[in-house]
């Protein structure tokens, strides 16, 4: 296809979710200015990989903005690194990520803090630089037309991951072709948010590809598996320990297990959220029921309280969570953090391992290295806080749960812009499902896809 002068060159380089998962962070150059999409840690073994120590591959002060797609710490994580060295540019998200993204944020802080304990070196950013972080930091609701120095305007459009996230699609002022970047793509079977809207219309894609090349359950099979977990757990007397992100995946399993427990399919027992982190994103995910699907809005709206069931319990503070082990019989315990990188499910599990009656579930990705990660692939031995600790729990793992599109569902994402898509570039995701993904969509679609390793740009015309 040929090009007129009157297209505008945009320059993207992948600094970040190339060749990786984690680290979301993208660098637009048009017109002589400058701005990122995410500016998120990069994680493994630990919550704050030691690569996210070097300084920043672009000069922080030239950036003029930030449009963060949602506030996952692997997408916001080191913005407040970014305005330590230099950058006084706006910040765009929705309301709800901005929301999320100050708790996260402060929570990221005293995660590190726990993980360098033994170490001299200072943390990558501390409470007052994730306050500065909001002073410039701006709201904009899905779908308002916003403009970016440049020449270029940028709109939301629901993407479905969590709660306030975000696609963001960029296009010229005068008119012409669409950038599209996805962020984080949902699971169609999130129980709570609406399905990802479809990239129509749009020209170039960058998309997410985290389950390129895997299957997740579809919802029934996951909430047979959980109903069949939990019975199972009450048999044995046990506990089911689920290790979970506070955002999004605590209010999922809270949702399906009212669901399973209103419906008389699991019996009552204990409930214990025990995550102060958790306990603060439910009440933003409570303030927002706009936010929902329509049917679970309009059930809420009605008066049914979806994070509350008898049996639940909400522990706020350390001796609370301590108590936990002490009450007899069978319960459900979710705790952070979702990969065992820390928090209080360390913890419990340094207590529960170790035992047959207990039941560990496993309900999302875990990165290569985590500790999470390690039980799934069958680990008799686990490290935590320097303790050997033997795993003679049970290990399962769900991931209908997952907050992404799976291999065809990320199929089926793209090919629905297949009428106007000139080129699709395949990131966030480990290079066998980057790759894989990749080959599909020029294989089974006919587009041309690629994925761009660290570091690499492209330059485009809109």
């Amino acid at each position: 296809m040929g090009y007129t002068s009157s297209y505008m060159k945009v320059s993207i380089t992948f600094h970040g979710g190339a060749g990786a998962v984690t680290g979301s962070n993208f660098l637009l150059e048009v017109e002589g200015k400058k701005a990122l999409i995410d500016c998120g840690l990069v994680q493994s073994s630990k919550f704050c990989d030691a690569c996210n120590k070097p300084p920043f591959p672009y000069d922080p002060a030239s950036i003029d903005t930030l449009i963060v797609t949602h506030a996952h710490i692997d997408h916001v994580g080191r913005i407040p690194l970014l305005l330590k060295e230099g950058f006084k540019g706006g910040i765009y998200s929705t309301i709800a990520t901005r929301e999320l993204a100050h708790e996260l944020l402060l929570d990221a802080v005293e995660v590190m803090r726990q993980e360098r304990r033994d170490e001299q070196e200072p943390l990558l950013y501390e409470e007052p630089d994730v306050e500065r972080c909001f002073n410039n930091w701006k709201d904009i609701p899905y779908h308002a037309g916003t403009a970016l120095p440049g020449g270029l305007d940028f709109s939301f459009g629901v993407s479905g991951h969590i709660l306030g996230s975000a696609l963001v699609k960029l296009i010229p002022k005068a008119g012409g072709k669409t950038l599209l970047f996805t962020g984080d793509l949902g699971n169609p079977e999130n129980p709570i948010l609406p399905a990802a809207e479809t990239p129509e219309g749009v020209s170039f894609l960058v998309m997410e590809s985290v389950y390129g090349n895997r299957l997740h359950e579809d919802a029934k099979d996951r909430m047979h598996k959980l109903e069949s977990i939990i019975r199972r757990v009450i048999r044995q007397n046990g506990t089911l320990l689920i290790p979970a992100f506070a955002a999004e995946r605590t209010q999922d399993l809270l949702f399906d297990i009212h669901e399973l427990m209103r419906g008389n399919r699991v019996p009552h027992v204990p409930v214990f959220v025990d995550s102060p982190l958790a306990i603060r994103v439910t009440e933003i995910y409570r303030t927002h029921p706009e936010l929902y699907q329509k049917e679970v809005e309009a059930r809420v709206r009605a008066g049914e309280k979806i994070f509350a069931f008898p049996g639940l319990t909400f522990t706020e503070a350390k001796e609370e969570s301590q108590k936990i082990e002490s009450v007899r019989g069978a319960k459900i315990v979710i705790a952070g953090s979702g990969m065992s990188h820390g928090g209080r499910v360390l913890a419990h599990e340094a207590k529960l391992l170790p035992q047959n009656q207990t039941t560990l579930l496993l309900v999302g990705y875990q990165a290569a290295g985590s500790l999470g990660r390690r039980l799934q692939e069958g680990a008799h031995e686990v490290m935590i806080d320097d303790v050997k600790i033997p795993v003679h729990a049970s290990i399962e793992t769900l991931f209908g749960y997952s907050a992404h599109m799976d291999r065809d569902q990320l199929l089926s994402f793209a090919e629905a812009g297949e009428e106007t898509l000139e080129k699709v570039f395949v990131v966030m995701g480990e290079p066998a499902a980057s790759l894989y993904l990749s080959q599909r969509i020029s294989g089974h679609l006919g587009m041309p896809a690629s994925v761009p390793q660290k570091g690499d740009s492209v330059s485009l015309e809109l």
